[in-house]
């Protein structure tokens, strides 16, 4: 009877404790990485540096070819990182990290240009932000995070977040190589 007993409690703790849970990451993206950003790494050979890049971002009516601005964000916060690359390619490198000082919590879908300096820009074409879901297991049964990933045509090259994907507990961000960037002054 006792054994019963225990049974029928232990059943219960586990249903319990084994429940699923849901969570949803509301923000669009928490950063803009620019991979490769050309600097002298002797400068800061211990990881961040604040440095003095403006950047806007430009929001577009879709398929009207940069015409039709409907609204621009440029609070931004701007930071180097030291990259110290990969076992494939151990160059040392700076990414420049671009995080917004808003809430980024509203759908995009329009056109987009990202323009540092007033002087690089990066032209987003076909912006489309899809919900993703990604599964973690706790101690007993799964956490489920629904974010959101991008996909987008970068001055004629396609991106996709699932390519920068490394692991189910990175946050989403947008990650574009600095030589997608094309110079307009």
């Amino acid at each position: 009877m006792a054994i019963l007993t225990f049974l029928k409690y232990s059943s219960i703790l586990l249903m319990i404790t084994s429940c699923n849970k849901y969570e949803e990451d509301t923000k669009i993206y928490d950063f803009i990485a620019i991979k490769n950003w050309e600097t002298k790494i002797a400068d800061n050979e211990k990881g961040l540096i604040n440095i003095n890049i403006k950047s806007k971002l430009f929001y577009y009516e879709k398929n009207t070819n940069f015409k039709k601005l409907t609204k621009i964000d440029s609070i931004f916060e701007v930071t180097r990182e030291l990259d110290s690359g990969t076992e494939k390619n151990p160059t040392k490198s700076y990414s420049l990290i671009i995080t917004p000082k808003f809430e980024n919590d509203k759908s995009i879908n329009d056109d987009m240009i990202l323009l540092l300096n007033d002087s690089i820009e990066y032209r987003f074409t076909n912006v489309c932000f899809i919900k993703d879901t990604v599964k973690r297991p706790t101690f007993i049964g799964y956490k489920f995070t629904i974010r959101y990933n991008l996909k987008a045509t970068v001055n004629d090259k396609q991106i996709n977040y699932a390519d920068t994907l490394k692991s189910a507990h990175q946050s989403s961000y947008i990650s574009l190589d600095a030589t997608l960037g094309k110079r307009i002054k």
